[in-house]
């Protein structure tokens, strides 16, 4: 459901009802505050989220909310709550470093590829022709993986349809 949103705009029902589920309740998912971007965070998830009503003056029920960026929260990053659902294609966060993540993530003809030892920054491919850029942040002694952010690129897409809602304590990334 997240990786589905990110990049596009709705009224993001499925989505506050997933987190609304949560215990405690995720409740702020939906703010008409402004154009604005603003933080969303689930700290139970080791989760972050950055979402942006696209036209505040709009009455209640007419506002959209596109979702600009997600970010997986390592131990390394967040001890007490990580993320514990799936990295992408089996990435262990354990282990994986800048050079790790670049190699088996980002496209390998990409000449934009930044692989430091603290960070890594490459744009992969996303849903319906969307790009998305990565931003991964790594430490500790042996460098590893902290924390991995997916940003949108480009223009806004609005959602023509978003997956049922799944009941409590289903995984809302998958």
């Amino acid at each position: 459901m997240l990786l589905r949103n990110l990049g596009r705009y709705s009224r993001q029902e499925p989505l506050q009802r997933a987190l609304m589920s949560l215990q405690p309740p995720v409740t702020d998912l939906r703010r008409g505050h402004g154009p604005d971007p603003y933080h969303v965070s689930v700290e139970r998830l080791g989760l972050d989220l950055m979402l942006q009503c696209m036209d505040p003056r709009l009455p209640d029920h007419e506002q959209l909310w596109g979702l600009h960026a997600l970010t997986f929260h390592s131990p390394l990053s967040r001890p007490a709550n990580p993320w514990t659902g799936e990295w992408p294609r089996g990435l262990d966060v354990a282990t994986a470093t800048s050079s790790d993540v670049a190699a088996l993530l980002a496209q390998k003809d990409d000449e934009a590829v930044l692989a430091l030892p603290e960070m890594a920054c490459f744009v992969v491919p996303g849903f319906d022709g969307q790009a998305w850029a990565v931003n991964c942040t790594f430490g500790g002694a042996a460098k590893t993986l902290k924390a991995m952010t997916l940003v949108r690129t480009g223009e806004w897409v609005g959602a023509s349809w978003l997956p049922a809602h799944k009941a409590a304590g289903s995984s809302v990334a998958a």
